[in-house]
């Protein structure tokens, strides 16, 4: 083609689109890459480029239309749908939704219009040229590596989440056991009451999600009241407690060797008195 435009159709230029039209040739990824693959990885990292599923959902009706599996090489990624094609596609989608759609993939530099002089969609060759009029896929495409990038970032805070989660789980079930513990040897102290509350709390906030920072508080918290738990069961009135039990066990077992040692001897005296 020997021009390309970088207005749309009867649409005001904005600043998404001519980032878009004069994204330098570096960006351009060097290999195909699977569309389908592309748009889960987009899927995934939706929220870093301010699309939701319905975007995406559109994106995906788009992406139908391409004929190859993958996007790049030599191929012209532009489609040429009808819209009544498309809400087709989209199971019977609105129109003026699906327009709505397109246009924040168009902002968040996804996709461009390229728009032919009235407005249609539609491929011409000119013997081996094919002029394309549609959807331009390119940008996507150009943006490949953008969004693995931010898919695995994504997929890191998830563990981070996911392991900081566990470890809210477990320091919570330390925090009841402990709990429970503390009530039978120093039964009595509002104390213990107090961290069964805060483990029955934390169990009810872990049935939702949530993030990394209120994750972080409640390990904080854990982490306090855990120490404090066992300084308390630990303490100074525990250790004598445990001293008396001990003291009271070797007395025990020492009456009871006296007896078992003192059996004989009575034994003898018994049969000494009853001899004529």
């Amino acid at each position: 083609m020997e021009y390309t435009p970088i207005s749309p159709f009867m649409r005001p230029i904005s600043h998404a689109h001519l980032r878009v039209v004069e994204r330098p040739e570096v960006s351009v990824p060097g290999k195909p890459i699977n569309k389908w693959e592309l748009l889960r990885e987009l899927s995934k990292a939706q929220a870093a480029f301010g699309v939701t599923e319905r975007d995406l959902t559109v994106m995906q009706g788009l992406l139908s239309f391409f004929p190859d599996d993958a996007l790049g090489g030599n191929a012209e990624m532009v489609v040429f749908p009808s819209n009544k094609a498309i809400c087709e596609r989209l199971n019977g989608m609105p129109c003026s939704t699906m327009r709505r759609h397109i246009a924040r993939l168009v902002d968040a530099g996804l996709l461009m219009r390229r728009d032919s002089p009235n407005g249609k969609r539609y491929v011409r060759k000119h013997g081996e040229e094919r002029v394309a009029f549609g959807f331009d896929l390119s940008p996507l495409y150009c943006r490949s590596e953008e969004v693995a990038r931010a898919a695995e970032a994504v997929r890191e805070a998830e563990d981070r989440v996911r392991r900081l989660r566990e470890v809210v789980s477990l320091m919570r079930r330390d925090l009841a056991a402990l709990a429970e513990f503390g009530e039978e040897i120093q039964p009595g102290l509002g104390l213990w009451d107090q961290f069964r509350d805060k483990a029955v709390l934390t169990a009810r906030a872990l049935r939702r999600k949530l993030t990394l920072e209120e994750l972080s508080a409640y390990r904080t918290d854990l982490e306090a009241l855990l120490d404090r738990a066992r300084n308390v069961i630990d303490g100074p009135e525990t250790e004598e407690m445990n001293t008396n039990d001990a003291s009271f066990e070797r007395h025990h077992h020492n009456s009871n060797k006296e007896s078992i040692d003192l059996e004989p001897a009575l034994e003898k005296g018994g049969a000494a008195a009853a001899a004529p």
